[in-house]
């Protein structure tokens, strides 16, 4: 008790108003009211109430309306406060102490915190509507999001219409396209291929792309994915070979002594030993490749001033390797993984090797569309 009692000073000392209130309440929960908690209370209590009040006041001569939701949030703060007394008033200790509590009436405070934020959110938003109408972007994001803000605060306030014109001022219009500045023909569905990645769930909430727009549509933005020089190699073969050897066991053979005769052993049975024989063959492997390469750059202008504010070349590689293998001799003299022959395959004609090598291409336009962060 002497402990907890100690404990509750200590709050009370350095300021925690709202522990302190938190474990008085606790301790006060029971039938028996011990004085030292009920005057803990109403001291912590009246401290809190006063330095709210005081700082409830020096903020009403602000003229931002974020002071004044402060004010809102600490009128609730007395509120619950007073919601977590009531329940035990009167308050009289175990020695007949009356505890005295001095509430605040929190309605109208919030009322005139509540209308006078909205007012000057209202001033606020005003000018964000006035430079988003005039093209400012930026402002026609923070005029959206304050919209919903004061909706917050009062769902008396609601701006349809202005909130969706702010929302369409606000987006980026993107159009994509692609440029065939090469002396190559690109595959055939290669345009729908790349421009089909899933651009509406990348970059910033405020991004629309588009691969075709109407006449009357002004765009923001234009990507321009410019395939500059498409190659391929020739059909390459090489050839390498590799001779190998290897003493086997091939059969037996008697076991002689020096005048040519078969040796015994000691229960008169002929001695015998392993015949070795040395094997050789040749592996012969045959190398196949070919490559594509796609040199390409991603620019990114202000279709409003034409000015390129993002440029990145690009470059990708397909390759084809494919490698055959034969063996001539006696395989015995092989490790098994070179015993299996493996014939050689059709060489990728130049359009399908292109087209693998454009498949490589359209994850990275998509990673330097986003890494350009047009909403920012």
């Amino acid at each position: 008790m002497m402990s907890a009692c100690a404990s509750a000073d200590k709050m009370l000392e350095r300021g925690d108003y709202d522990g302190l209130i938190n474990l008085a309440t606790k301790k006060l929960s029971g039938k028996k009211k011990k004085d030292e908690y009920v005057i803990a209370l109403e001291k912590g209590f009246e401290k809190v109430t006063k330095s709210n009040m005081a700082t409830i006041e020096s903020l009403k001569n602000s003229d931002r309306p974020e002071d004044w939701e402060d004010i809102m949030d600490i009128a609730r703060d007395i509120d619950r406060r007073q919601e977590k007394i009531e329940p035990f008033l009167p308050l009289i200790s175990v020695s007949g102490y009356h505890a005295k509590f001095t509430f605040v009436h929190t309605d109208q405070i919030l009322s005139e915190a509540k209308i006078t934020a909205v007012n000057l959110y209202e001033k606020r938003l005003d000018d964000m509507v006035n430079a988003a109408r005039k093209g400012n972007k930026k402002q026609a994001r923070a005029a959206f999001n304050l919209i919903d803000h004061i909706c917050s605060i009062t769902d008396k306030y609601y701006k349809p219409e202005l909130r969706d014109e702010m929302w369409g001022l606000g987006l980026n219009k993107i159009l994509l396209q692609i440029e065939n500045n090469s002396n190559t023909i690109m595959p055939a569905g290669f345009e729908e291929e790349i421009l089909s990645a899933d651009f509406a769930n990348m970059g910033g909430s405020w991004d629309r792309y588009y691969t075709e727009i109407d006449e009357d549509m002004k765009i923001d933005y234009k990507v321009v994915l410019k395939i500059l020089d498409i190659a391929t190699t020739h059909d390459e073969i090489s050839e390498r070979q590799q001779a190998y050897s290897k003493n086997i066991v091939d059969g037996w053979e008697y076991v002689l002594d020096d005048r040519g005769n078969v040796k015994k052993d000691s229960l008169g049975n002929d001695i015998k030993k392993d015949k070795y024989i040395t094997v050789k063959a040749t592996v012969v492997e045959t190398l196949q490749s070919k490559k594509a390469h796609i040199h390409a750059r991603i620019d990114i202008t202000n279709a409003k001033t034409n000015a390129r504010i993002y440029s990145q070349p690009m470059d990708v590689e397909d390759a084809f390797n494919h490698t055959a293998r034969n063996f001539f001799g006696d395989e015995r003299a092989l490790d098994n993984q070179l015993r299996t022959r493996i014939p050689p395959i059709a060489f990728p004609s130049d359009a399908s090797i292109i087209w693998d090598a454009f498949k490589g291409l359209k994850p990275k336009f998509f990673d330097e569309v986003k890494r350009a962060n047009l909403s920012a």
